[in-house]
């Protein structure tokens, strides 16, 4: 009875075999996958989720979304150079039948943008009040966004949507920037009508004694103190990478607690922390610190306390067979010392100098690169804000 069984085993295992499809050639796996990798080299900076089946009828076709224009005429080309039949599923984002209005406004102080479309999913980044995101699909109430720094995620319905002639009309405005650490703006009679943190940007539309009268993205109104604000065209065009501001401004940070995926004076996480740093500066950073190594000028650091100046961008991780895998990063701050946001709570300073108490050589020890950002080529990755296509 049981070799009977094998034998019909064996029979149905081997019509299944007969009428699997056919497999998609490896060669077009591996190219695809490079198109992939070179178009997105760091997770989550852009959407390209396409992926090859071929069909009973040998039809290969290429399926799935992405938000760059070139990922996709990269893939055709190659699907064309194969000689096979192809069909082309692949839509590009936004679609127009999903997305009426593709730029927004964030309209809370801190927006947490997570890595699917729920609330239990992980927070994968933060965005303030203000801020233009480009909209690239809508499920169930909640948005795919793009921020300026070009990272994407979900968020739920926690922005004012733009057509294009809208967001043209706002980059014209008057606006301002909230430069302080914390506030709120009120609403003439000292009821709250939100809370803000700096790099929160506002419409400005008048004045009244002390204080400026603005319109949030979402329609609501209120007031900011004028001492607590500039206008966003001049600080733009006005900010610079001055080390010892930069440094002064970092400090503001110390004991603000570590939050993963934050960007905000409410909470960061490492690079979220030398990302807003570098912010108030008028430089965008990518997102997170693997990214980050990628752009600056590099720095010796065979004796650190000797080549680092204020300002400069560590990084640390392991290397293993000549590839280096960054996981955390800092600033100097003057010295050997640097400011971080620790996963162990919070934001402190620690240093490589082994005489102090703060020293660290857990850290010193896994060091593995620093970078210098001055002058650089504006490009994704490291770009100033005034020089931003979302903002000008």
């Amino acid at each position: 009875m049981k070799s009977l069984t094998y034998l019909l085993l064996l029979f149905t295992l081997f019509q299944f075999a007969g009428c699997q499809k056919k497999g998609v050639p490896a060669e077009l796996t591996g190219k695809l996958e490079a198109i992939t990798a070179e178009m997105v080299p760091q997770y989550a900076e852009s959407l390209c989720d396409i992926s090859l089946m071929m069909s009973d009828g040998h039809i290969l076709t290429a399926k799935g979304e992405t938000n760059l224009p070139e990922a996709k005429s990269a893939v055709i080309e190659m699907l064309e150079k194969s000689g096979l039949t192809y069909a082309d599923s692949i839509t590009l984002l936004p679609d127009p039948a999903v997305v009426e209005k593709p730029w927004g406004l964030i309209s809370v102080s801190v927006c947490n943008i997570r890595t699917r479309s729920a609330h239990t999913a992980e927070m994968a980044t933060q965005a303030l009040m203000g801020t233009p995101v480009k909209i690239l699909n809508k499920r169930n109430g909640w948005h795919l966004v793009q921020t300026p720094d070009y990272y994407t995620g979900w968020v739920r319905s926690t922005l004012a949507e733009m057509t294009d002639e809208e967001l043209t009309a706002w980059k014209s405005s008057d606006r301002l920037i909230y430069t302080g650490h914390t506030g709120v703006i009120t609403d003439g009679t000292g009821e709250t009508v939100s809370d803000i943190v700096f790099g929160v940007i506002l419409l400005k539309t008048g004045s009244r004694g002390e204080n400026w009268t603005v319109l949030l993205p979402d329609g609501r109104k209120g007031e900011v103190r004028k001492s607590e604000t500039v206008d966003f065209r001049y600080w733009a065009g006005n900010a610079g990478i001055d080390p010892e501001g930069l440094v002064q401004f970092a400090k503001t940070f110390m004991g603000t607690p570590y939050l993963w995926g934050g960007t905000s004076t409410k909470g960061v996480d490492c690079s979220g922390l030398t990302k807003t740093i570098y912010y108030y500066g008028g430089v965008i950073m990518t997102r997170d610190a693997s990214g980050q190594f990628r752009y600056g000028d590099v720095v010796n650091i065979d004796k650190p306390c000797e080549t680092l100046k204020p300002g400069d961008l560590l990084y640390f991780g392991s290397a293993k067979d000549g590839k280096v895998n960054i996981t955390h990063t800092g600033m100097v701050i003057g010295g050997c010392d640097f400011i971080h946001a620790s996963g162990s709570g919070s934001v402190i300073v620690n240093s490589f100098d082994s005489t102090k108490t703060n020293y660290s050589a857990t850290l010193l020890e896994i060091l593995q690169g620093a970078r210098r950002v001055t002058g650089f080529t504006q490009g994704k990755g490291l770009e100033r804000v005034a020089q931003h296509g979302w903002y000008f």
